[in-house]
């Protein structure tokens, strides 16, 4: 947690922490957060024990992704409206362990492809649920990992990662591939895969003050 508040205030953000929140308590901070944040960036981390179908709260109740990425979307928080919107989230999704296979080189061709939209003139608008990043240490339903004396595999490759790429401008996205690569490779028969979903507009490119 100490490695994480110290990475972000490195970053140039505003860091407030809040520790043993019930789920309850959980919901309604981050809906008071969702009405007075401002800035050109937001980021939420959450670490607690979970499961499939959210996070614990410390009272053993859970609070779902949605209800952790609603108080920030267009219709409830305007002053984040085209803003980055990053929640890197620690807490297992179910109870297997992932499962671990040979790899072979292969390679593939993308494709590319255009859709075209005929229309008359109109307002630009954007979804709601725009400019969100939404970053997991483990895929659905397997366990997340910690070092006693590190802590969690995810957490600490993070900042890591940070650290390392931040201040060469790498962006954020870029970033986070080389945080699935790197906790990915790590273990032998306990496996773990940070997953992340992204609906940014933008490249978000996070450089040090």
């Amino acid at each position: 947690m100490e490695h994480l508040e110290k990475v972000f205030r490195w970053l140039g953000f505003e860091v407030v922490a809040h520790r043993n929140k019930t789920a309850a308590e959980m919901k309604n901070l981050l809906k008071d957060v969702g009405k007075t944040v401002d800035g050109d960036c937001f980021v939420c981390c959450i670490l607690s024990h979970g499961l499939k179908e959210g996070v614990y709260g410390t009272d053993g109740a859970v609070i779902s992704v949605d209800e952790i990425r609603e108080p920030f979307n267009g219709n409830n928080c305007q002053r984040l409206v085209g803003k980055p919107k990053m929640f890197f989230i620690q807490a297992c999704r179910g109870k297997r362990n992932q499962d671990h296979v040979l790899v072979q080189a292969d390679s593939s061709e993308d494709g590319e492809s255009e859709m075209e939209v005929d229309g008359d003139d109109f307002d630009i608008t954007i979804p709601a649920d725009t400019d969100f990043l939404i970053a997991r240490s483990a895929t659905d339903g397997h366990l997340s990992y910690r070092r006693p004396e590190e802590g969690s595999w995810f957490i600490q490759s993070l900042c890591r990662n940070l650290e390392q790429h931040c201040p060469l401008g790498t962006d954020i996205q870029t970033v986070l591939l080389c945080v699935n690569n790197e906790v990915s490779s790590q273990g032998f028969k306990c496996k773990q895969m940070p997953v992340h979903e992204v609906a940014m507009r933008k490249k978000l490119v996070l450089l040090p003050p």
